[in-house]
C-alpha cells in the first residue's frame, strides 16, 4: 500500500498533493474504560470522524513522582494501536501542559509544588523543568515507537503546549516562541515526528514559524467572568479566519490578534464548541412571560443545578447564524 505523503498550503490539508479537509473528533483515552475504547472509536467513524485528537495527561501517568502508570485505560501503546485497528489517524496532543480541564492543566502535583517551592520555573526553558519534560517526553514516544506516521502508524499529527501565551507563558513573544521550539526539537528527538505539527493559535498565543496554527470557536464562553447576557457570535459564519477572544477569557479578558501570518495558513480548528455549559458563574435558564416567552434561552447566576434544560433560537432581533447542512468534506486519502 502507497504511503500517504501529507502537507498543506495556505488553502487546505493536502494528501498525495489532492486537497483534505478531514472531520476531527476529540477522545481522551485515559478518560474512558480501555475495554470500550474500539465501540467508541467505530461510533465516531460512523458519525464521520476521520481523525482523533487525544491529549497525553501528564498527571494521569506520574501522579507520584517516578512512579509511572501507562496500564489500563493509561496505556497510550494500546490505544493507538486500537486507533489502527480501526483505521483511525490519529493527533497525538503531547503537551507537556494540556488544560483540557484537567487539574494543573495535566501538570502532576508534585511538579506544581516544586515550582511552589522556588525549584523550577514552569512553561519556560528552565533547565530543570526541561529536564522533567525531557523524561516525560521519553515515555510518550517509548509507547508510540512504532505507531508514527513515519513507521506507517496511525500518528499524522503532533500538538506542542496548548494556549500557550495566552493561558499562562510569559509576556515576552521572544521568549514564549524559543520555548515552543526547544519543545519541538526535544519531541523530534525522541522520535515524536509526524506531518503536521500545530499549536493552537486563538488569544494571542505563540505560534512559531513551521507550526501549523489551529483555532476554536464556541457558541458560548463559560469561561467568562461575567454573568450578563453574551453578545451573538460570529464563529460560525463563513470568514476566512476567526479568532474566538473568549476562550480561556478567565485567564486573558477578551485578548486577541495572531502570533502567526493568517495569510499562510488554511483555517484548521482543534477546539469548536457547538453546545452550551452550564458552570459556577454561568447557567442557561428558561425566561417565561413578557416578550421572550417560553421557548427563550437567558444567562443568569446558577442556582444548584448546573443542568442545560434545552436550547432554542431566541425571538430578539439580532443577527441570526445558520451552518449549512449536507456540506460534503473532501476525505482523507482512499
Amino acid at each position: 500500500m502507497k504511503k500517504e505523503i501529507y502537507s498543506y498550503n495556505s488553502e487546505y490539508l493536502t494528501c498525495n498533493g489532492s486537497p483534505i479537509l478531514p472531520i476531527m473528533g476529540e477522545f481522551h483515552f485515559s478518560r474512558y474504560p480501555e475495554k470500550e475504547w474500539r465501540s467508541a472509536l467505530e461510533n465516531m467513524k460512523l458519525g464521520g470522524v476521520e481523525i482523533t485528537a487525544t491529549y497525553v495527561f501528564w498527571i494521569h501517568h506520574e501522579e507520584a513522582e517516578r512512579e509511572w502508570d501507562f496500564s489500563e485505560r493509561r496505556n497510550l501503546k494500546a490505544f493507538l494501536n486500537c486507533c489502527r485497528e480501526v483505521g483511525m489517524k490519529v493527533w497525538l496532543r503531547i503537551g507537556p501542559w494540556a488544560h483540557g480541564e484537567c487539574r494543573n492543566g495535566g501538570f502532576p502535583d508534585w511538579l506544581v509544588e516544586k515550582e511552589r517551592r522556588g525549584e523550577l520555573t514552569l512553561r519556560t526553558d528552565d533547565p530543570q523543568y526541561l529536564r522533567y519534560v525531557d523524561v516525560f517526553f521519553t515515555k510518550i514516544a517509548e509507547l508510540a515507537d512504532g505507531y508514527m506516521h513515519k513507521d506507517g502508524g496511525p500518528v499524522i499529527g503532533i500538538q506542542i503546549e496548548n494556549e500557550y501565551g495566552h493561558a499562562g507563558g510569559p509576556s515576552d513573544r521572544e521568549e514564549g516562541m524559543a520555548h515552543m521550539r526547544t519543545l519541538r526539537a526535544m519531541a523530534e528527538k525522541k522520535g515524536l515526528e509526524a506531518p503536521y505539527v500545530s499549536a493552537t493559535g486563538w488569544g494571542g498565543a505563540y505560534v512559531p514559524g513551521s507550526f501549523l496554527p489551529v483555532l476554536g470557536g464556541y457558541v458560548d464562553a463559560p469561561w467568562a467572568n461575567h454573568t450578563h447576557e453574551l453578545a451573538a457570535s460570529e464563529n460560525f459564519l463563513f470568514q476566512p479566519f476567526h479568532d474566538d477572544a473568549n476562550i480561556a477569557s478567565d485567564f486573558s479578558e477578551g485578548q486577541s490578534g495572531f502570533t502567526f501570518d493568517a495569510a499562510e495558513f488554511p483555517y484548521l480548528t482543534a477546539e469548536l464548541g457547538g453546545g452550551t455549559a452550564g458552570n459556577g458563574k454561568q447557567a442557561h435558564l428558561p425566561v417565561s412571560g413578557g416578550h421572550r416567552g417560553t421557548d427563550d434561552l437567558h444567562v443568569g447566576s446558577r442556582g444548584k443545578s448546573d443542568r442545560i434544560l434545552y436550547v432554542s433560537r431566541r425571538r430578539e432581533s439580532r443577527r441570526e447564524i445558520f451552518h449549512p447542512a449536507g456540506v460534503e468534506s473532501y476525505r482523507l486519502c482512499q
